[in-house]
């Protein structure tokens, strides 16, 4: 059995933000489910500040082909689109509106197509207060809808909420936890810790699990360092998970689809403009894992993949 026991942190630039970690990975057929961490947007904000903001981006990762554990090859391309708006209602207090499509693309070969295209929509509202210039709570909810092209949309509705505070000690240190709880397909609900930290290291260099890049919206951590004004070098390590509802007509009709990556990469971020960003990434899936399991709870099949090369890029704007 592989197990693994992965801890998410998630920050601001200057506050902190929320985010839904991983907690566990199991490799053997009926053991705890891994944790779906798709909810990392829930309460994130680009920037600090309790007023209106708009923000948005969009972005592309593709998996090369690699060999499966079982016999077979399969690739993957990921586009995503996501975005908020930050209503200030007072002086110390925001409520943030956050929404996120993502398209996913499988190719599988010599063996056969489990699933082929998945779409997501996430919904989801947040809130923060700031009780004074060090504590701040936050809280949120979220619905997501996860399923395969031509599969029941009301068969994959997940929903779910967290809640937190956060201390900063400093303009460079915030830490903070919380407590979050989801539904998942096929599965009983699932209650999950939350860490939160923000560290600027010196005046260039910063540690950042609020993820802004390649496979943005998961859990992970991303450690950046200012080349210049307008230019940015940051590595990323990411746990990526899904879990989706399959079509009725494939080979496991209604069935759950469950896919598990951690991808490592380096990213390059320039800034033409205030406001604006674009980033290109590479780097490689050094862990991934598909399943497949019924509509009885029963898993039909499952593999690990061997480590696999990305590249992406991705642009962003802030209002």
């Amino acid at each position: 059995m592989l197990s693994a026991l992965l801890l998410t942190f998630s920050i601001g630039s200057t506050q902190p933000a929320l985010s839904l970690p991983v907690l566990a990975i199991q490799d053997e057929a009926g053991g705890t489910p891994p944790v779906d961490v798709a909810p990392a947007g829930i309460g994130q904000q680009p920037d600090a500040g309790f007023n209106t903001s708009l923000s948005f981006d969009a972005g592309f990762t593709w998996q090369f082909q690699t060999n499966m554990n079982e016999p077979g090859e399969v690739s993957h391309g990921r586009f995503h689109t996501d975005g908020s708006v930050r209503m200030g209602v007072a002086e110390n207090l925001d409520l943030v509106l956050g929404w996120r499509y993502q398209y996913d693309h499988w190719n599988f070969s010599e063996t056969p197509t489990w699933w082929k295209d998945i779409n997501t929509v996430q919904l989801d509202l947040g809130a923060r207060w700031r009780v004074d210039d060090h504590w701040m709570i936050f809280g949120g909810g979220q619905v997501m809808w996860s399923v395969e092209e031509r599969g029941s949309w009301s068969r994959g509705i997940i929903g779910g909420g967290a809640a937190g505070i956060s201390y900063a000690f400093s303009k460079d240190l915030i830490i903070g936890g919380g407590l979050g709880v989801r539904s998942q397909l096929e599965d009983s609900a699932l209650f999950y810790p939350i860490v939160v930290l923000d560290w600027q290291i010196t005046d260039r260099l910063s540690l950042d699990t609020r993820l802004t890049t390649g496979w943005a919206n998961q859990s992970g951590a991303e450690l950046v360092y200012e080349l210049t004004e307008e230019l940015d070098l940051s590595f990323a390590v990411v746990f990526d998970y899904e879990r989706f509802r399959l079509d009725s007509s494939g080979p496991v009709p209604g069935g759950v689809g469950t896919t598990e990556a951690l991808p490592l990469a380096l990213a390059l971020t320039w800034e033409p403009c205030p406001d604006a960003t674009i980033s290109i990434y590479a780097g490689a899936t050094v862990y991934g894992r598909i399943k497949v399991t019924d509509s009885a709870q029963n898993d039909v099949f499952a593999s690990t993949y061997d480590p696999a090369a990305i590249i992406g890029f991705q642009g962003a704007i802030r209002f």
